[in-house]
């Protein structure tokens, strides 16, 4: 062999070399980091909206992540999930973060969902609703923590004792209402309303916020373990900086973010105009006075636990810090 010929194949194997490091990294680069998101809920809602839009709309594909939906079996467990190891971000309540800081679970809430407490009692359209005309009722919960932690609140102001009124704990609360089997059920405007809109087709009488008695504060948060936040804050920065996209993108496209969470969930047991009105309802909880989506202050926390300590639900309240950080959310 020549030396123009050696030079040649010597040549010709360090492009090949060379082609195939390139595509290695290539495809190394192009790998997607895995979420795996669990739910609050057994099954999907149209709080879910700007995840959906974020999986279906490519935006989180965009930012280098490949985000699955998991569902939990029952309400309290998806703090559970996240402890274990079964899932990477969590969408939970304040009062459940503040319960499981309590039970020593590492949880860290890295940003607010909503940005104040729209929950309260609600009635069908006709009914006599008042803190007056509690005592005796049946009222409703899911039995989570959220409305164990409210309640109180409603009956503190309403003069009342847990004894003068009868919770009735079931799995769906629509049916016990239109059957008379409850006089008023708890939730949050953005489900009460269209669930009894829905069934009624006319608006239900509410007792929300300030006027049920309830402190002022965020209702859900997304979370992580500790562990999370120290080992992968790459990760927990571009999931929030691609969820803000998604969210900002589902508000501005409200009908095309809700045909996305139908066509994700045609099984949800939600219809389109129950999602459409929910997430309605839904976008201006989202951001805060300064129109600033998932900032939290000490103020909210601090409420929040001082408030749930009065009720003799937590023995102490720890300092603001041990519920949350800011570090991961972009800038706005």
């Amino acid at each position: 062999m020549s030396q123009r010929q050696i030079r040649r194949a010597v040549l010709a194997l360090a492009i090949a070399s060379s082609s195939i490091a390139v595509a290695g990294v290539a495809a190394s680069a192009a790998t997607p980091t895995n979420v795996r998101f669990v739910y609050d809920f057994p099954g999907p809602d149209f709080e879910l909206t700007p995840l959906v839009v974020g999986i279906t709309e490519g935006i989180y594909q965009q930012a280098g992540l490949k985000v699955s939906v998991l569902f939990p079996p029952d309400t309290s467990t998806t703090s559970k999930m996240l402890t274990t190891g079964s899932a990477d971000v969590g969408f939970i309540t304040t009062s459940d973060m503040a319960v499981a800081v309590q039970a020593k679970a590492p949880l860290v809430s890295i940003a607010n969902y909503s940005m104040s407490n729209n929950w309260g009692l609600f009635a069908k359209p006709g009914s006599k609703l008042t803190l007056a005309n509690l005592k005796g009722k049946k009222i409703f919960s899911w039995g989570d923590t959220w409305t164990n932690a409210m309640l109180p609140f409603v009956l503190k102001k309403a003069g009342l004792k847990a004894s003068d009124v009868t919770v009735v704990t079931a799995s769906n609360d629509i049916p016990l209402l239109m059957s008379g089997k409850i006089d008023f059920t708890t939730s949050t405007s953005n489900y009460g309303i269209p669930g009894i809109l829905e069934a009624t087709k006319a608006s239900p009488v509410s007792i929300v916020g300030a006027a049920a008695g309830v402190p002022n504060v965020p209702v859900w948060v997304y979370s992580v373990t500790r562990d999370y936040a120290k080992n992968h804050p790459a990760t927990a920065r571009a999931f929030l900086a691609a969820t803000l996209k998604a969210t900002q993108w589902a508000i501005k496209n409200p009908a095309k973010a809700v045909a996305d969470f139908v066509k994700k969930y045609p099984k949800s047991g939600y219809s389109s105009f129950y999602s459409t009105k929910g997430w309605g309802i839904t976008v201006p909880l989202l951001t805060n006075a300064q129109g600033k989506f998932f900032t939290q202050t000490d103020a909210q926390w601090t409420l929040l636990a001082n408030g749930m300590k009065s009720n003799g639900q937590l023995k102490s309240v720890p300092s603001a810090s041990t519920y949350y950080t800011n570090a991961f959310i972009p800038q706005q």
